[in-house]
């Protein structure tokens, strides 16, 4: 019987250990993983994400009630729809602090184009070293690290903002990603709603 390759990220929960952290060109594949407590709100239910369906994958912590998140949809819609047919979007809900009412309620609010996964465990949460909304977290489909940080420069700090963002750090690691090119900017500091630990 085949199996799948071992870049599976497998969404169901189980009780392994979490222990990998982020080095500093990559993180550790998947496969050495277990697995995630997440829903997925459209469906309802647990789901399986393969990191080797598109040739890379964009988490970006999102908070329904942080004002950053809800203005950031609009952009995270643009760069669903302008790399959906190489880059799978995904936007994390961490904790219980948000019910999947509460969680439809914002996509529908902001017509997010992009699935929206809640983890309740905050697991995936730990493992990728998110730690404020909105913060993007790019990886190939083996697994590494690509980018992280913020989505762009429009936040310079807490209460400081540009009128635009003339940097857009995720799309150019997208970009210079599929080219293929070495990505310039690897790491940037995301400003933002902390996420709580619960």
């Amino acid at each position: 019987m085949l199996t799948r390759p071992l870049t599976i990220l497998c969404l169901i929960f189980t009780t392994y250990s979490l222990h990998a952290q982020l080095t500093k060109d990559s993180l550790t594949i998947f496969n050495q993983v277990g697995s995630y407590d997440l829903t997925d709100i459209s469906l309802q239910k647990n789901t399986v994400i393969h990191l080797d369906d598109k040739a890379l994958s964009l988490f970006i912590f999102l908070s329904p009630e942080c004002p950053l998140c809800q203005n950031y949809t609009r952009t995270i819609n643009q760069l669903h729809e302008q790399f959906k047919d190489r880059v799978a979007v995904y936007g994390i809900v961490s904790g219980n602090a948000y019910s999947s009412k509460n969680v439809m309620a914002f996509q529908n609010k902001y017509l997010t184009t992009f699935n929206i996964l809640i983890d309740t465990k905050l697991s995936l949460t730990r493992y990728l070293n998110a730690t404020v909304t909105p913060q993007a977290i790019l990886l190939d489909n083996k697994g590494n690290l690509i980018y992280t940080g913020a989505i762009d420069d429009w936040v310079q700090g807490l209460g400081k903002k540009k009128v635009s963002a003339s940097k857009h750090y995720v799309k150019n690691a997208i970009e210079q990603n599929l080219q293929p090119a070495d990505v310039t900017i690897k790491k940037t500091k995301a400003y933002g709603c902390r996420i709580n630990d619960y």
